[in-house]
C-alpha cells in the first residue's frame, strides 16, 4: 500500500521526501514536515528538521546595493523615473511590488525605472507580471539604456509582449529601439510562454551579452547572444502601452543585480 503525503509550499519551491514509513500521513509547513499519523494507527505528533529547497526569490547572504525586492512602501531612491516627453505613468510601490501604471498612448514608448549599471561583468534578473488586456499591444520587461538620461539614445528590451492576434497573445522578444519610443530592431522571437508572471534575465560577460528567460528562476532557456552594440550606462524595468485604450500595469516582484557572470539558478538554498 503506498503512502499519502499532504503538503503545503510556496511558488517555486523544490522539496525532496523520503524516509517515510508505510502508510504514513504527513503536513509539510514552510519549516518543519509534522507526523499526523502512521501505519500503527497511534496518532502521535512529532517534528523533524525542516526540508531544505531552492528559493529564487530570496535575497542572498550579502545583497547587492542594486537589488530591489521592493518592500518599503514607496520607491527606493536609487532608482529613477524614465518617463520623458510626455509623461504618461505613475510609479509606487505595495505589497512587495513595484507597480507601473501606464496610461494609453497612441505611439506606445517604453516608460519605467532605471539605476546605474556597474561596470564590468553582470547579471540582471527581473521577476514580472503584467495586468492588461486583449486589445492592441503592451508589454514588460528588462531594459539596458545607452544613456536613461537622454531619451534619444538607444534601449535593448528583454520583454515579454501581449499582442494580438491572440495566436501571439504572450510571447517574448528582444528588441533594439533607437531612442525611447522608435523601434530598430527585433534581436530575437516571438518566442510563446504559458506563464503570467516571467523572470527575464541578462548577463554580461566580457563585452558579449546574454538574454534569457525563466518559470521558476531556476531553468533558463537562452533566446540570444551577441557582442553589445555599445556599452550601456543604465538598467532598469519598463513597461508599454500602445493604443490599447485602457491603463495597464506592470508588476515587478523583484530585481537583482550580481556582479558577475552568473550562469546557474538564482537566489539560495533554505
Amino acid at each position: 500500500m503506498g503512502q499519502l503525503k499532504i503538503i503545503r509550499c510556496t511558488n517555486a519551491e523544490r522539496i525532496a521526501y523520503g524516509g517515510l514509513e508505510p502508510g504514513r500521513m504527513a503536513v509539510e509547513t514552510d519549516t518543519d514536515l509534522v507526523y499526523i499519523g502512521t501505519a500503527g494507527g497511534d496518532v502521535p505528533i512529532g517534528v523533524t528538521a525542516g526540508e531544505t529547497y531552492w528559493n529564487p526569490d530570496a535575497l542572498p547572504g550579502t545583497p547587492s546595493t542594486q537589488d530591489d525586492h521592493f518592500k518599503a512602501g514607496a520607491l527606493d531612491p536609487k532608482w529613477t523615473e524614465f518617463d520623458p516627453i510626455a509623461p504618461a505613468i505613475t510609479v509606487s510601490v505595495a505589497d512587495t511590488f513595484l507597480i507601473i501604471t501606464h496610461a494609453t498612448e497612441g505611439v506606445g514608448s517604453h516608460r519605467g525605472v532605471y539605476q546605474t549599471l556597474p561596470a564590468g561583468d553582470f547579471t540582471i534578473v527581473g521577476k514580472c507580471a503584467l495586468i492588461g488586456n486583449l486589445v492592441g499591444s503592451q508589454s514588460f520587461g528588462v531594459c539596458l539604456f545607452e544613456d536613461a538620461t537622454d531619451p534619444t539614445k538607444a534601449m535593448i528590451i528583454h520583454k515579454s509582449f501581449y499582442v494580438i492576434p491572440a495566436s501571439l497573445y504572450r510571447h517574448l522578444t528582444l528588441q533594439l529601439f533607437s531612442d525611447y519610443d522608435t523601434f530598430s530592431a527585433t534581436y530575437a522571437g516571438p518566442v510563446g510562454y504559458p506563464n503570467t508572471t516571467v523572470y527575464l534575465r541578462i548577463r554580461r560577460n566580457g563585452t558579449n551579452l546574454y538574454y534569457e528567460y525563466s518559470s521558476d528562476g531556476v531553468s533558463w532557456q537562452m533566446i540570444y547572444t551577441h557582442v553589445q552594440p555599445w556599452a550601456p550606462a543604465h538598467m532598469g524595468l519598463v513597461t508599454n502601452n500602445d493604443n490599447t485604450g485602457l491603463t495597464v500595469y506592470g508588476y515587478f516582484d523583484l530585481f537583482r543585480y550580481i556582479a558577475s557572470d552568473q550562469i546557474g539558478p538564482i537566489g539560495v538554498l533554505e
